[in-house]
């Protein structure tokens, strides 16, 4: 089977489906089969939603609780071509899916790193922080490098590596407060 994971999460969303709004039919006294009122076409299809709401937003709640961050999410989206929040939710469908997912998960992410070192000059994450001219005038200095924009270099390949922590860090003692 090409996709069994997706496969089951249908079949578990349809068995969700049918237990939160009853059986389509309901026996009568006499044994008959009748359909029941809560099947209708337009309450299965909304419980349908609420399910595939609330598994969305399990997958989120997954990816806070997890140990990824938001750069790995970017890293990602931009490898899969997706947004970042779509992302998110992957990271945390493949963590709710097991481990052999995660190991998947982390083979991804280090072609995406990969990937992205590539075209390191485009600053591409660099932009998506709050980090200023000053602020890579003052980590050149701390970490010996000529100038700002080779600063500016050394912070994308931290963003992209999953070093974000550590610029931050770098920063702090870059510019000491009195």
């Amino acid at each position: 089977m090409k996709y069994p994971k997706t496969l089951h999460l249908s079949v578990l969303l349809a068995i969700a489906a049918i237990l939160t709004t009853g059986s389509a039919f309901a026996a009568d006294p006499d044994g008959q089969l009748q359909k029941s009122s809560s099947a209708r076409p337009e309450a299965l299809l909304k419980c349908d939603e609420e399910i595939s709401q609330n598994y969305a937003q399990a997958e989120l709640d997954t990816f806070f609780s997890s140990g990824y961050t938001y750069w790995d999410a970017a890293q990602l989206a931009s490898y899969w071509g997706q947004d970042v929040d779509e992302a998110k939710a992957r990271i945390g469908r493949k963590i709710l899916w097991g481990p052999a997912d995660v190991a998947l998960l982390e083979q991804f992410l280090l072609d995406a790193r990969l990937e992205s070192l590539q075209s390191v000059g485009d600053l591409r994450f660099y932009s998506e922080t709050s980090y200023t001219y000053d602020d890579a005038a003052a980590l050149a200095e701390f970490w010996g490098d000529a100038t700002p924009y080779d600063a500016k270099l050394r912070i994308e390949r931290n963003l992209i590596m999953g070093n974000a922590d550590e610029v931050d860090y770098a920063l702090e003692l870059a510019n000491p407060k009195p």
